[in-house]
C-alpha cells in the first residue's frame, strides 16, 4: 500500500517544498556551507482525487538528499542544519574559525563531525547557540560582535547584523541573494523537483 506522500504528483511537491529547495539549492552549490531552516514534520495539502494529502519529514530529507542534522526536534516542526559537507570542512578549518570555536569548547583539532555533534549538544539548551552563524557562512567578525554586543553597524535590509567593516558582510549577502534568486528562476521553469536538482547540481559543477 503506497504512503499518502507518493500520491503526490511532482508538480505539487515542487509547490509545497519550494521554499526549502531554493534556500537549500545554495548548500547543494557549495555557495554557502550550511542553512538552519525550520521543517514542518509535515506539509499538507489536498491531491486531485479531493483528499487530504501530507508530505512527511522523512519524505522531505529523502527527497532533498543533503546531508543534515537535526539541531532541535519540537512537536510540530525541528530546526534542522543542512550542509555541504566539502564547503563545512573549509569553514569550520579556517584558522580564524578553528581557534574562536575552540574557545566555545569545540575541539580544537576536531573533524566536522565532532564539530557538529558539540554543535548539537550545544543546541540541545533553551536558546540556539549563537556560533551556529559560523556554520551557515556568516563572517566571524559578525558572529563574535553579536555575541560580545558591540554596536553593530547600520546596513540597509541585511540578511544578518553586521559588525565593523561592512565590504565582506555585504559581498556574501549578495553572493547568496543572487544565488537563491537564480535558484527561483531554475525552479520556475523545471517541470519538477528532480530536473530542478539536476540543474542546479550542473551549475554546481561548471
Amino acid at each position: 500500500m503506497k504512503k499518502q506522500s507518493d500520491r503526490i504528483d511532482e508538480l505539487h511537491r515542487k509547490e509545497l517544498l519550494k521554499f526549502l529547495l531554493v534556500k537549500t539549492a545554495v548548500v547543494r552549490q557549495g555557495i554557502k556551507p550550511a542553512e538552519l531552516l525550520r521543517v514542518r514534520h509535515c506539509y499538507s495539502s489536498v491531491n486531485e482525487e479531493g483528499l487530504r494529502v501530507c508530505l512527511y519529514r522523512s519524505d522531505i530529507y529523502e527527497i532533498l538528499g543533503l546531508e543534515y542534522v537535526e539541531l532541535k526536534v519540537e512537536d510540530k516542526s525541528s530546526l534542522v542544519l543542512f550542509y555541504n559537507p566539502p564547503a563545512l570542512q573549509a569553514t569550520l578549518q579556517a584558522p580564524r574559525n578553528r581557534r574562536w570555536l575552540a574557545r566555545l569548547g569545540y575541539p580544537q583539532d576536531g573533524t566536522m563531525h565532532q564539530m557538529l555533534a558539540t554543535l548539537c549538544r550545544r543546541a540541545n539548551g533553551k536558546e540556539l547557540p549563537h556560533e551556529v552563524g559560523i556554520f551557515i557562512g556568516y563572517p566571524l567578525k559578525d558572529v563574535a560582535g553579536f555575541m560580545q554586543r558591540i554596536p553593530a553597524t547600520p546596513v540597509h535590509h541585511g540578511a544578518w547584523r553586521v559588525y565593523g567593516v561592512a565590504d565582506e558582510s555585504l559581498r556574501r549577502m549578495r553572493l547568496y541573494a543572487n544565488a537563491e534568486a537564480n535558484a527561483v528562476r531554475v525552479l520556475d521553469r523545471s517541470s519538477g523537483i528532480e530536473e530542478f536538482i539536476n540543474a542546479i547540481s550542473a551549475k554546481q559543477a561548471s
